[in-house]
């Protein structure tokens, strides 16, 4: 079924191309001139049209992914309500208006300020609003437009605020002002975006996913002072692994295979899949779901399918070394907090480590590798105590770099680890490593200078 971000955002971008360009407009004043224009609008409608992501949100990665400022976008695509998801920055839908609640709460600084809280509702779903200004000229039953809010969540439950940056006006729409929100549909029964591990991103919402528990473990958390037990581990499909975080006991078990309704998606090195109140489970018999032998060899990525959906928590990748970056060889870190001690700190605490920082290419992308004390040792030859004489008859650390060099530049790895992307680019912290079946290196080479080049 087509979810309805994808048929939104088709509307938008297919059927009302003025407010295309608006969009478009608004992420050049976001990042700047640092691409064209025919680049944003393929991009953005490939996070639409193929991954099912909502405008909003599809706008906001994209300038994130390119180093600019989320807080300069300014046009929100319109939304459902039950497309809202949380932690949303710009966000506009409109809505009738179900309660009003005035309040009065203190600040920070100790003053009172009056607010107005309540609940709106669409065709779709309702949702709770808060709004932070002291007049608020609406009554209940009044149609309204609200457009640059954004949204929190606590327990699940998402509040839409209505702040400075906000604009909410009446409207003439008979089909909202005649619906009867006493039947109005919980957002939590319509129908979610069906989707594959490897293709689940940050901010995705209302989504179907066919999974195999890989592993599970219950943690204590503390929520204004009161102790609630949440499950945290592994999940994974044919195309991929991810973690997940259960906020309720489903009362799921590793090695089992479910459908789940209803689940979003968050960010801790990659695609984070959460488990809600309302998120359902349904054992799945006779799946075809790898087994959880067959998870232990660990999934295969491309750099650029890790870069596409923000890391993973657990990953097989195969390229090429193309660099040693300055940060490899003989390092030092606190003892205590393990922190890595750059040029110019206080040494008095610290211990000597190796790594290597390396550039990291596949053909289909670029990374910054980093391999630990434990695999820089078996690729060199050497181990902490023969680095730190070797530097020490060689006068400087420059003769251990050129050791890596030797044994690493253009070698074939397999790499295996957890990758996340951020604002610098994306980065792959290897747990294990070996030697990786050859790769046309010459080709490998023009795809990578391409990339540099454009």
């Amino acid at each position: 079924m087509e979810s309805e971000s994808k048929k939104q955002g088709d509307a938008l971008m297919q059927e009302n191309e003025p407010d295309f360009e608006k969009h478009i407009d608004d992420i050049v004043k976001a990042i700047g001139d640092k691409l064209e224009r025919n680049v944003i609008a393929n991009e953005l409608k490939r996070y639409v049209d193929e991954y099912g992501i909502d405008l909003a949100t599809a706008k906001e990665s994209i300038v994130r992914k390119h180093y600019g400022n989320p807080d300069e976008l300014s046009i929100g695509g319109e939304k459902l309500l039950a497309q809202v998801g949380p932690g949303e920055t710009s966000v506009s839908f409109k809505a009738k208006i179900m309660s009003i609640y005035k309040k009065e709460i203190n600040t920070k600084e100790g003053s009172k300020k009056t607010i107005y809280e309540g609940e709106i509702g669409d065709s779709s779903g309702k949702l709770r609003y808060t709004f932070w200004n002291d007049e608020f000229e609406f009554q209940p039953n009044d149609v309204v437009e609200i457009s640059n809010a954004y949204t929190k969540s606590w327990n699940d439950i998402i509040t839409v605020n209505i702040g400075d940056r906000a604009v909410i006006k009446t409207i003439e729409d008979n089909e909202l002002k005649e619906l009867d929100l006493g039947v109005v549909k919980n957002s939590n029964t319509q129908s979610g975006q069906k989707s594959e591990v490897v293709n689940l991103k940050p901010g995705m919402r209302n989504v179907s996913v066919k999974l195999r528990v890989i592993d599970i473990e219950p943690r204590k958390i503390n929520i204004k002072g009161e102790e609630k037990t949440i499950f945290g581990g592994n999940i994974g499909d044919h195309t991929g692994t991810c973690r997940f975080t259960s906020w309720e006991d489903h009362n799921i078990t590793a090695g089992k295979a479910y459908l789940v309704e209803n689940a979003y998606v968050k960010e801790f090195n990659g695609p984070d899949l959460q488990f809600g109140e309302y998120s359902k489970f349904t054992e799945m018999e006779n799946d075809t779901l790898p087994s959880l032998s067959e998870y232990e060899a660990g999934m295969n990525y491309t750099l650029a399918q890790l870069d596409e959906r923000n890391g993973a928590s657990d990953a097989v990748v195969e390229g090429h070394v193309f660099n040693i970056r300055e940060g490899s060889g003989l390092i030092f870190r606190d003892k205590e907090t393990k922190r890595l001690i750059r040029n110019g700190d206080d040494r008095k605490n610290a211990e000597p480590d190796l790594r290597v920082k390396m550039i990291f290419d596949d053909g289909s992308g670029s990374c910054t590798a980093y391999l630990n004390r434990e695999i820089t040792e078996k690729l060199i030859g050497r181990n902490l105590d023969s680095c730190l004489e070797f530097v020490k008859e060689n006068f400087g650390p420059e003769a251990l770099l050129e050791e890596m060099e030797d044994a690493l530049l253009l070698k074939p790895l397999k790499l295996r680890g957890f990758a996340r992307s951020d604002e610098y680019g994306l980065s792959f912290f290897a747990k294990s490593c070996e030697p990786a079946s050859e790769i046309d290196v010459p080709n490998a080479a023009r795809q990578f200078l391409a990339a540099l080049e454009g």
